[in-house]
């Protein structure tokens, strides 16, 4: 029996491991899984200035946090190492694939994730193997012939380093049938957590969502080609005709079932497909079967091409909450250049229909793009102002050209691509005033308190496109009044969840016994004090409180 030790850098959901260590103890297999870090800790600082420490944001770890990994693999004793990470942590998983074979040369070391497979020629010179695509069965081969001591060098989806370079063996056909995959492992069995020089197991990171969510996928793939993701890229690998699939209505409730027995915390279901709202006879089977049986709260993805009046409305019966909605920009050449088939009218109308039936709407923009004029941020402002009051918005993401990306191809074109940064595989535009001021801009336009004539006359003013730290200012001001600190909830619905999470409670069996012992505890103390003569006590309480 194999043990693989899977290491998810600054990702505690790590779908993509879960799913693998499923089939690998369904196999016999022995697996570990360590949230190196955690989602919280983006972006923070540890490694700065540590001269044994790693510091290139959005990944920082100090060098005890590497010690404490190095530690932390010796106790396990695995066959095989596994490291799988998104293309702004390459940097960080060649730092720690040399210390860990400097320290375990006999380990061999395996990367996988979505820059493995888009860079695998980068990857197979740093790795011993290198996933490139989905790893289930992939996985399954290797770990059987690492096992028996078998030939490793002709498995399809891995690449292998050897002395001469490395050795690229092809994809195989990616899996139609997906309800042959056991559910993803949320086991708190051999799941450790590496934070502040310790590890600690079985637990989740302290500000984790799992604490209370289950976040899943009913899919595999996407129905667009985006130049900015990597989907376009898996698209390629796979073809279209074989890439976007679906479980069965019957194996989602089923694994959801299993999660509310074996989690009695669960409060919210997080469904992480690229995109949730396609096929309408699925989702409208799922819709009736999800509220009679799991009637929880839900987040899912949309798009503003995939939603149906009736699918929507659907989904809201059944417990739709919170969604996000990819906009990226209202300019239509923009658009045309990101391959996002959708018209600017379209995105609108969704918005409104989404308001309508009571989904929260989070959208996604696209800033910083050194392609965009300002003719066409001032569309995308127009477009938002059009959009219903009450939505929100994620922090706008700068455009980042990744290595062998679609639009990395287009910006290279155009000879304003630049240089790849360190350790991220990604270039990104100077920052420039017209991004800082349109970015602050868009941001407002999510604040319904501010009249739509404001914004327009601050759009038009010479002044504030010169000092666009004003406007920056302005928006983290009414951002901060609106919101929960630290995010995207906003105050007036907190309260109301609050107020309807108190109503719930005034009517629960727990709420009834602990007003009973309130009551008992309030009478023997005022016996107790008459008794010993203090008449000072306060009256025993005769109302109900919260």
């Amino acid at each position: 029996m194999a043990h693989v030790a899977f290491v998810s850098l600054f990702d505690e959901w790590c779908l993509g491991v879960r799913s693998m260590s499923s089939i690998l103890r369904s196999k016999g297999h022995r697996v570990s899984i360590t949230y190196f870090r955690d989602m919280a800790a983006l972006n923070d600082t540890e490694g700065e200035s540590d001269p044994e420490g790693y510091h290139n944001p959005p990944g920082s770890v100090s060098g005890r946090d590497v010690a404490a990994l190095l530690g932390h693999v010796r106790t396990l004793e695995p066959t095989l190492i596994g490291f799988t990470f998104m293309s702004n942590f390459h940097g960080l998983a060649k730092f720690l694939t040399e210390r860990l074979k400097k320290e375990f040369p006999n380990t061999p070391i395996i990367w996988g994730g979505s820059d493995s497979t888009v860079n695998p020629d980068l990857g197979a010179r740093i790795a011993d193997y290198l996933c490139q695509g989905e790893g289930e069965e992939a996985i399954v081969e290797l770990v059987d012939a690492l096992d028996r001591a078998g030939d490793t060098r002709a498995i399809p989806n891995i690449w292998v380093k050897t002395g001469e370079g490395f050795i690229s063996n092809s994809p195989r056909s990616s899996e139609k049938d997906l309800d042959q995959y056991p559910f993803t492992d949320f086991e708190q069995r051999d799941k450790y957590y590496l934070r502040s020089g310790n590890v600690e197991r079985g637990v989740y990171p302290p500000a984790s969502h799992l604490h209370t969510n289950y976040p899943t996928l009913t899919s595999r793939g996407c129905p667009y080609n985006c130049s900015f993701c990597c989907n376009s890229n898996y698209r390629d690998l796979y073809g279209p005709a074989h890439y976007v699939r679906r479980h069965s209505v019957d194996y989602v409730i089923r694994e959801l079932k299993r999660r509310k027995e074996t989690f009695p915390g669960l409060r919210f279901i997080e469904f992480h497909d690229d995109v949730f709202t396609f096929k309408s006879q699925w989702l409208q089977e799922f819709s009736v079967r999800y509220k009679e049986e799991i009637d929880l709260p839900f987040f899912a993805y949309t798009h503003p091409s995939m939603c149906k009046n009736e699918d929507l409305e659907a989904l809201r019966r059944a417990g739709w909450a919170t969604t996000v909605m990819g906009v990226q920009s209202g300019s239509e050449e923009i658009l045309k250049m990101y391959d996002r088939k959708t018209a600017r009218r379209r995105m609108i109308d969704t918005a409104h229909l989404l308001q309508r039936i009571g989904v929260q709407l989070v959208i996604d923009l696209i800033g910083n793009n050194p392609m965009e004029s300002e003719d066409n941020m001032r569309e995308t402002f127009e477009m938002l102002l059009e959009f219903p009051r009450d939505f929100t918005m994620h922090e706008v993401n700068p455009l980042a050209m990744y290595r062998n990306f679609e639009i990395a191809r287009i910006a290279n074109e155009r000879g304003i691509l630049g240089t790849f940064l360190e350790g991220r595989n990604a270039a990104l535009a100077p920052v420039i005033p017209a991004y800082r001021f349109w970015n602050a801009m868009w941001t407002m336009t999510q604040v319904g308190q501010i009249p739509r004539e404001t914004l327009r006359a601050m759009a038009d003013d010479p002044y504030l496109h010169d000092h666009p730290e004003v406007v920056e200012g302005l928006a983290q001001a009414f951002l901060s009044t609106s919101y929960v600190p630290g995010t995207m909830v906003k105050k007036d619905r907190r309260l109301q969840e609050l107020e309807e999470e108190r109503g719930r409670l005034v009517g629960s069996r727990a709420y009834r016994w602990a007003n009973k012992l309130r009551k008992a505890h309030t009478f023997v103390i005022s016996h107790l004090a008459i008794k010993n003569g203090n008449t000072n006590q306060p009256p025993a309480r005769t109302t109900q409180t919260v």
